[in-house]
């Protein structure tokens, strides 16, 4: 009776286990982000998270497994910052009854979301040497964080963007747009230690990422008002006259 009262309640067990699990993901991020997935080594993992190796096998089946749950936890963090705006927009697109400059007021919102997810978090900080490996040589965790996380942000830039101008989301020049506007903000984030040193700024604090912001949203609106990106229902037709040589 007393081994029994000794054993560990289920849900302790279970937030015991989760912790763990945890644990391996966060240190298992920094190490494969620093060595990539062959230079990595279980034992590192273990190490950094304080738990045993054998933990590694029992809740991620292997090696493998923990590197596309490092991948798999990056789509789920990410998609806690970004669903909520890309459903907004998913909504507000519906019917296309929506003016101008609610719909910008939504881009603006959306890129606003995004750059202080990819520059002024700190998780994402610990995100930059892991994506850029699986950028470089993409496997099957390119796939989960492509899948899970890139295309949805990608398609919700396009859509907003295609809705603005009044062009197809088929448009190939929208869909360059969508990734130059990305692009804007992920240069902080893919080149933040040369930015900091050409800006001089110690670190991508509140303040400058605020800066960061209105300056991307300035650009945006830049880009946006330019004739070959102007939606053409807002530019009004000369009505011809009589007579005309056209005609």
């Amino acid at each position: 009776m007393a081994a029994e009262s000794a054993r560990p309640e289920p849900a302790q067990s279970s937030a015991r286990g989760d912790d763990t699990r945890h644990r391996l993901v966060d240190a298992a991020l920094h190490i494969f982000g620093s060595y990539g997935f062959e230079g990595a080594s279980t034992r590192a993992v273990a190490d950094r998270a304080g738990a045993n190796l054998a933990s590694i096998p029992y809740y991620f089946g292997s090696k493998e497994g923990l590197y596309r749950a490092v991948a798999q936890s990056i789509v789920e963090d990410g998609s806690r910052e970004m669903l909520p705006i890309i459903q907004r927009i998913d909504e507000s697109l519906v019917g296309k009854h929506l003016d101008r400059e609610s719909a910008l007021t939504l881009l603006h919102e959306l890129l606003d979301t995004f750059s202080t997810m990819v520059i002024g978090s700190r998780r994402a900080l610990s995100w930059s040497r892991f994506i850029m490996r699986e950028q470089l040589q993409p496997g099957s965790a390119f796939e989960i964080l492509f899948e899970g996380l890139m295309r949805r942000i990608g398609q919700t830039f396009v859509k907003i963007l295609a809705y603005l101008t009044g062009n197809s989301t088929t448009d190939p020049r929208i869909a360059v747009l969508a990734q130059m506007v990305l692009g804007q903000a992920l240069i902080f984030h893919n080149c933040g230690e040369s930015v900091l040193r050409l800006l001089a700024w110690k670190e991508f604090s509140a303040d400058k990422v605020s800066l960061i912001q209105a300056v991307l949203r300035d650009n945006v609106d830049l880009i946006l008002a330019a004739p070959r990106f102007k939606r053409a229902s807002t530019v009004a037709r000369k009505p011809r006259r009589k007579g005309s040589r056209h005609e």
